[in-house]
C-alpha cells in the first residue's frame, strides 16, 4: 500500500512572484517568436540576394550538393526597362505624383537604380517613397536602391510617397 501525502502544499507569494516574473521576462506568444524569426529570415536572405554571395541553400529545394550548379546573379535585360509608378486618385488632385524607375541594359544585383519622383505639376517632392519593399529617401526629387532589392523585394505590391509631416499617399504600377 502506498503512502499518499494528505496535506495540500500551497505556493507562497515570493514563489509566485518569481513564477510571473520568469514568464513574463522568458516566455512569449508562440506567433511573435515565429513572426520575429520570419522576418529575420526575411531580411537575410535580401542582403544575401544584394550581396551576390552563394547561398548554401536554395529556399525550396533544401540544401545544395556539391555537384549542384551555384545561382547565378540576375542580370537585367539588352535594353532598358522602365516602371512608372503614379498615385491613386486623378492627376489632378493637390496629392498626386508620378515616379519612374529605369533598370539601364545588363543591370548586375550592385547596380543602383534611380527612382525620379515628381508631384502633379512635374516638380521634384521630397519625403520618403516606398517601394519593393523598402523605405527611401528622396533627395532633389530622386531616390536610389540596388538592383537586387528591388529584385528581392518585387512581390511586395505597396507603392506609396510620404511627404515631410504628411500622411502616406498610395500608388500603383502603371502600365502602358
Amino acid at each position: 500500500m502506498k503512502k499518499t501525502i494528505e496535506e495540500k502544499i500551497e505556493m507562497t507569494a515570493g514563489e509566485r512572484e518569481f513564477i510571473d516574473r520568469f514568464v513574463a521576462d522568458y516566455c512569449r506568444p508562440h506567433h511573435v517568436v515565429m513572426a520575429e524569426r520570419l522576418a529575420a529570415f526575411v531580411a537575410e536572405r535580401r542582403m544575401a540576394f544584394v550581396d551576390g554571395a552563394a547561398a548554401d541553400f536554395a529556399l525550396a529545394a533544401g540544401p545544395l550538393s556539391a555537384s549542384a550548379p551555384a545561382a547565378e546573379a540576375p542580370v537585367s535585360p539588352d535594353e532598358e526597362v522602365r516602371f512608372a509608378f503614379a498615385s491613386d486618385g486623378t492627376v489632378d488632385d493637390a496629392d498626386a505624383w508620378r515616379a519612374e524607375l529605369r533598370v539601364p541594359p545588363k543591370a548586375t544585383a550592385e547596380t543602383m537604380l534611380t527612382i525620379v519622383v515628381r508631384d502633379s505639376a512635374n516638380r521634384p517632392e521630397a519625403g520618403v517613397f516606398s517601394l519593393a519593399g523598402c523605405a527611401l529617401p528622396i533627395q532633389d526629387g530622386a531616390a536610389e536602391m540596388p538592383f537586387g532589392l528591388f529584385l528581392a523585394g518585387i512581390q511586395d505590391t505597396k507603392v506609396g510617397l510620404r511627404r515631410p509631416g504628411g500622411q502616406p499617399i498610395a500608388g500603383r504600377l502603371l502600365f502602358f
